[in-house]
């Protein structure tokens, strides 16, 4: 190996159209060279090889001994390079026996995993997805290497590649039968309610609040759940009020005996984006499972 010290590709290139060509000019226009680098390459070759690899003879250029030698391995070894750096990796799905490592928030995991699960489990049987919440650490636990993917809401992260998945516009619940469906719900009959929060952090403040406190209205928060479901649940049994995303609440609302209502202050839409590592780009499966994310989401 040591032998190729000195060299680089591009000069191989160069000495491979010189011995193909035997002629400086006719290298140089195969290669879209001028004839002086094309010339410069030659003797870089001859130093280096302490050859003279072109031998002139009468009018003609002819190979050396070592030159006819080298041609036809040089030429191979172009072409198994070329082949390597230029034929795409092909992925074999029923092959592929991986771990998927994805943290995901309540809503994300519930309306985006039962689609993604079937596409992975129809194309790539042998892969396994491990769901967990998309708590504080989980970004820090992506650039760490001990996530894939992580399905949040939309910010910025630095370090990492980002993709807005969706957005989803809020929509407000109480059971069948609340006495708030009774006449106009403004935002201050709205505010009065006891109010659930899904949220694992704990956090009880968000965008309701922030959008009452626009008018000088404030909540209580009575309720905070981990799960979309399990705040539900409770919703379906009590007089306490939830907003989340439309998509959820169409998925309960009928089972559980909720009415919906456009809630009566203007809300950001719910935005949810995907978060990988930089190091994951060329990563063909990875790939291949955010691509179905993205159609999942879709």
């Amino acid at each position: 190996m040591e032998h190729l010290a000195g060299l680089d590709a591009n000069l191989l290139i160069a000495l491979d159209a010189l011995l193909a060509e035997q002629h400086v000019g006719r290298a140089a226009r195969r290669l879209g060279l001028s004839e002086s680098a094309t010339s410069h390459a030659l003797a870089r070759a001859r130093r280096h090889f302490d050859d003279p690899l072109l031998v002139r003879v009468g009018r003609k250029m002819t190979l050396s001994d070592r030159a006819r030698r080298m041609a036809p391995s040089l030429r191979a070894g172009l072409e198994l390079v070329a082949s390597a750096v230029t034929t795409p990796a092909t992925l074999d799905l029923g092959e592929v026996r991986r771990v998927v490592r994805i943290a995901a928030t309540d809503f994300a995991h519930s309306v985006l995993g039962p689609v993604l699960w079937r596409a992975v489990s129809q194309a790539a049987p042998g892969v396994d997805l491990v769901f967990s919440p998309a708590n504080a650490v989980a970004l820090d636990l992506l650039r760490q290497g001990e996530l894939d993917v992580v399905l949040t809401r939309d910010r910025r992260a630095k370090g990492l590649r980002y993709e807005l998945l969706l957005e989803e516009a809020f929509v407000s619940m109480v059971r069948r039968g609340h006495p708030v469906l009774a006449g106009r719900i403004t935002a201050k009959r709205f505010a009065s309610l006891g109010h659930v929060v899904v949220n694992p952090g704990l956090r009880k403040r968000g965008a309701v609040d922030a959008a009452l406190g626009k008018r000088n209205l404030r909540r209580r928060v009575a309720y905070v759940s981990p799960t979309f479901l399990g705040a539900a649940r409770v919703v379906a049994q009590s007089d306490l009020v939830l907003t989340g995303s439309r998509r959820n609440a169409e998925e309960v609302a009928e089972p559980l005996g909720l009415a919906t209502f456009e809630p009566p202050v203007k809300l950001t839409p719910f935005r949810q984006a995907m978060y990988w590592r930089p190091s994951d780009e060329h990563d063909l499966f990875l790939s291949w499972v955010r691509d179905r994310i993205r159609d999942a989401a879709a």
